[in-house]
């Protein structure tokens, strides 16, 4: 098992992009709305599992969820302290297997959980996570958004704020776990933690940088879940270098098979 820790990089890539590997892919994606973080993890379990033993194909979960706090094994010791301290704020806590400190999800929020074999995409776990740090930059770019990377890991906006969280883990080549970004956040949920163990950061979202760049007597804009998903899922196809398709729109019988495997789970 491998567990992304998402504190620092301080390697240099020698990751390629757009992939190239050898075959056309398709990947499914499903968007279940907003569903609690407890269903999401356990219907993760449940999908790398049967991935592992080849029963279910690969998909991309894409959710947003009730305000909740989750944070990687490295924090265990402060989980029960912060269980009670956060839940007084009406969020639900938990302990996740994922690399990396706590973090906030909740509405406004699209959370990315890809169940992949990355030996279909002939990735490095290394290279996968640079993939899905590509992906969000390119999204943020649809919206004239300027987003990058820094020492430490996510998608930023500059050295100090934060638009995008990523934790991952890889068991026997299937991924799990994934990216939070940003869209519409109310990010005072942020203010009650130190998001991803980093003093001296701040969140911030694609609305929130939208309007900073618009004239001031502009009206707010607000860009929600459902407006960022198409983009991401064109993003994602573009740098995997595959089809990103709705899973309602297959069906062929193994996809048939994963759609009913979700929707019944």
């Amino acid at each position: 098992m491998y567990s992304f820790n998402s504190l620092q990089k301080v390697y240099k890539s020698t990751c390629t992009f757009p992939l190239i590997h050898s075959h056309s892919l398709v990947l499914p994606y499903i968007y279940l709305n907003q569903i609690t973080y407890i269903k999401a993890l356990n219907l993760q379990n449940y999908l790398v599992k049967n991935r592992i033993e080849n029963k279910l194909g690969n998909v991309l979960l894409l959710v947003q969820h009730p305000p909740t706090y989750t944070t990687g094994r490295r924090e265990k010791e402060k989980s029960e302290n912060e269980r009670l301290r956060l839940k007084k704020f009406g969020a639900e806590y938990y302990e996740t297997l994922r690399g990396g400190q706590v973090t906030f999800h909740g509405p406004g929020q699209l959370v990315g959980y890809p169940i992949l074999n990355i030996r279909n995409f002939k990735l490095s776990v290394r290279c996968y996570v640079e993939a899905i740090e590509k992906v969000i930059i390119d999204t943020c770019s649809t919206y004239g958004i300027k987003a990058k990377t820094t020492k430490n890991t996510g998608v930023w906006i500059n050295d100090d704020e934060k638009l995008c969280a990523i934790g991952i883990q890889v068991q026997r080549y299937i991924t799990s776990h994934g990216f939070a970004l940003n869209c519409n956040t109310d990010l005072n949920w942020f203010e009650h933690i130190m998001p991803c163990g980093l003093q001296d950061k701040k969140m911030t979202s694609i609305s929130k940088e939208l309007n900073n760049l618009k004239n001031k007597n502009d009206l707010m804009e607000e860009i929600s879940v459902k407006e960022v998903l198409p983009n991401l899922c064109k993003s994602f196809g573009k740098v995997f270098n595959c089809n990103v398709v709705s899973l309602y729109e297959l069906n062929d019988e193994k996809n048939l098979q994963l759609k009913n495997a979700i929707l019944n789970f």
